[in-house]
């Protein structure tokens, strides 16, 4: 059951089921759906997902970054809270309220630049559905994935399939010891600035990310995450401070902005 959104006017609100939950350990868990019409979303954009059948409890949909696009688009969830642990605990056949695609997606890379995706923890997501939108095109970006653990590194399967891929890890029990910005200096001087840098994770992370595409003058975006209540910019609720003055609403101006235009020492 199907009928058109006015707010914005690319997203459709759906009642879909969901057909696969792939579980990664025991806190990550990939959604997939069956859409009657193909949902055309791009890299970056996401959706508002709620269960058809939750009740008043949790009320508010989840903000969640969509992995890909197509008649059967999938999700990544991590456990958190009361609405992603209902999430990851559904069943296939199960009924979801999704009204996507949403937000601004993340912008091409020109041809004479090497993109190089940074993703730390499950902003790995966004990035993912880049890198493959980029192997259709021919090219292929490079990246950095980091977390705490092993654990933390939810598709490194799929991303190292889809990039060129380098893996740290704090406790050093995946790839090389550290923060995934640690490797990000030397990865930016090797491409000798022809670099324009894409990033999501957590935000002390981004703003790391920012600084040091900053220092070698390369472009930077960032997928900003923050809660929201609808998605299209009428709640208000995710204002994120400018470097200029002023907020920017990270559902309707986002969720791909450019790096520099945040006030990262404010938080976003």
């Amino acid at each position: 059951m199907e009928h058109l959104c006015k707010h914005p006017p690319n997203a459709r609100q759906v009642t879909v089921p969901l057909v696969r939950r792939d579980s990664i350990g025991t806190s990550h868990h990939v959604l997939t759906f069956e859409f009657d019409e193909p949902l055309t979303a791009q890299a970056g954009q996401f959706a508002m997902v709620r269960g058809a059948t939750w009740g008043e409890s949790p009320f508010l949909p989840r903000p969640m970054s969509l992995m890909s696009g197509g008649k059967r688009p999938s999700l990544l969830v991590k456990v958190v809270g009361e609405g992603t642990r209902r999430l990851a605990s559904s069943q296939p056949g199960d009924l979801f309220s999704i009204l996507a695609p949403l937000g601004q997606p993340w912008s091409d890379c020109p041809d004479d630049r090497v993109p190089v995706l940074v993703a730390g923890g499950v902003g790995v997501c966004p990035l993912l559905f880049l890198a493959r939108t980029l192997v259709a095109k021919g090219r292929k970006a490079v990246a950095l994935y980091g977390g705490r653990s092993a654990g933390d590194l939810a598709l490194e399967d799929e991303i190292r399939e889809a990039t060129d891929l380098r893996v740290t890890t704090q406790d050093g029990s995946a790839g090389d010891r550290g923060l995934v910005t640690d490797a990000l200096p030397r990865l930016l001087e090797q491409i000798r600035g022809r670099a324009k840098v894409y990033t999501c994770g957590p935000e002390p992370m981004m703003a790391r990310v920012v600084a040091l595409a900053k220092q070698a003058g390369v472009p930077c975006e960032v997928s900003l995450e923050t809660v929201m209540g609808c998605g299209y910019g009428v709640c208000l609720g995710c204002a994120v401070p400018k470097a200029d003055g002023g907020f920017l609403y990270a559902c309707s101006d986002g969720a791909c902005v450019d790096g520099y235009s945040i006030a990262w020492e404010k938080g976003p």
